[in-house]
């Protein structure tokens, strides 16, 4: 990443500061953000490695200025649509059902970009949805969708980071951080008496207040006496005549913004890893436009023979050698790959170092790094691990091929 902002291929004026997570244990999105909180000095976009899209961040930001809102959360259809039918790379078995990743969402009627319920749907016990007279008092026309991917992109306050610090059970931004701050929407901020007054009410008020600190009293603490006078006297606040020590109201706001079109993946499945790779040379004039061109993608050190064709939907890395009558289509061969004459390779992702003899036939393959394929083979469906050889005339339907000790464990969507 550094090489390719270096190289000005993408214009971004920013200084950047690579900060490494201990990787000893699994943690979670909300335990790293507890690492960096310190580095923090106002509101952070967190933006997950997985994610693949083409929509414009300033639109997220957009949504969340205009909104006040205190987490904002990016949504698309686009993921489902992208890998809806897409053959696994793999065992050939019953899919797995993504159920985990999907999220039952409420939104105001009012205002379609705010959220005003959150739960994952592996958490719903029965098929009926409960709500409390309280929040239909609150929100009396909801509309819930089960459609939207959450994309996990979010622009947090950093009131909330600074929750985060304190509060070290939380572990997750989706699962635990932004269900809270739907919920906390509904708290009302009571701005905290005097001391002299606090002491006279109780001898431990204050230490009682601490320890049932919430992330209301967060809110209301990053909430400056200003900006409530301001929105005591704005007309359309909720907080209209109020005085500055009246209860607050609508101190924590969650919002959505939905990237409709476009091109938007995570990369966090096989089917979604393999489907988001062949999709890059079609994508590479958006999101690297000096790369334009008609034709495939052809870096230097590349070697293409006579009579081979690579389709304008495939992509080559570096020093790739692809030997006479070699048929590449829709495809990703990664660098310093050997292509032996009469392959065919479609639909497939071909990853650095490999080396596939001649008469080869690959298709909708997962073919790992620095892996060997022997003359004449015929794979279809599988997934090849690492620094595998497969045997000369070998045929293989819907087969992972690998030293299991070298796998990692994936969920098959």
């Amino acid at each position: 990443m550094a090489s390719t902002l270096s190289s000005g291929m993408v214009p971004i004026n920013a200084k950047l500061e690579f900060f490494g997570i201990p990787d000893q244990e699994d943690i979670g999105t909300a335990d790293s953000l507890r690492l960096v909180a310190d580095r923090v000095k106002t509101n952070i976009l967190v933006v997950s490695c997985d994610l693949i899209t083409d929509g414009d961040f300033l639109d997220l930001m957009s949504v969340h200025r205009k909104n006040e809102s205190c987490l904002t959360v990016m949504l698309s259809q686009l993921p489902n649509s992208i890998t809806t039918d897409v053959v696994v790379p793999g065992f050939k078995a019953k899919q797995r059902s993504n159920l985990e990743e999907k999220i039952s969402m409420g939104f105001d009627f009012n205002n379609m970009e705010h959220i005003v319920y959150w739960k994952a749907q592996v958490d719903m016990e029965d098929e009926f949805v409960a709500f409390t007279k309280k929040f239909l008092n609150r929100f009396p026309c909801a509309r819930i969708q089960s459609n939207w991917t959450d994309c996990h992109a979010y622009l947090i306050k950093d009131f909330i980071l600074k929750y985060l610090k304190d509060k070290r059970e939380v572990s997750s931004v989706q699962g635990e951080l932004v269900p809270l701050v739907v919920k906390k929407q509904m708290s009302v901020f009571q701005p905290s008496q005097p001391q002299e007054e606090s002491s006279m009410a109780s001898p431990n008020g204050d230490l009682k207040l601490d320890k049932k600190k919430d992330l209301i009293h967060y809110a209301g603490e990053s909430s400056s006496s200003l900006s409530h006078t301001v929105q005591s006297l704005s007309l359309t606040s909720p907080n209209f005549g109020t005085s500055n020590d009246a209860p607050r109201k609508n101190l924590i706001g969650c919002y959505a913004y939905r990237q409709t079109e476009g091109f938007c993946v995570r990369a966090n499945t096989i089917a979604a890893f393999a489907e988001a790779s062949k999709q890059m040379p079609r994508l590479t004039s958006h999101f690297l436009p000096a790369k334009q061109n008609a034709g495939p993608n052809v870096p230097e050190g590349t070697v293409i023979k006579s009579k081979s064709q690579v389709g304008a939907d495939s992509m080559l890395g570096e020093n790739v050698t692809i030997g006479e009558k070699v048929s590449i289509k829709k495809s990703v061969v990664g660098k310093n790959c050997t292509i032996g004459d009469g392959v065919k390779i479609t639909n497939s992702v071909v990853m650095d170092g490999v080396s596939i003899s001649q008469s080869c036939t690959i298709s909708n393959c997962i073919v790992s790094q620095s892996a060997k394929i022997e003359t004449g083979c015929q794979l279809s469906n599988c997934i090849i691990g690492d620094n595998q050889t497969i045997a000369t005339m070998s045929i293989h339907n819907n087969d992972v091929l690998s030293n299991l000790a070298h796998m990692m464990s994936v969920p098959l969507e």
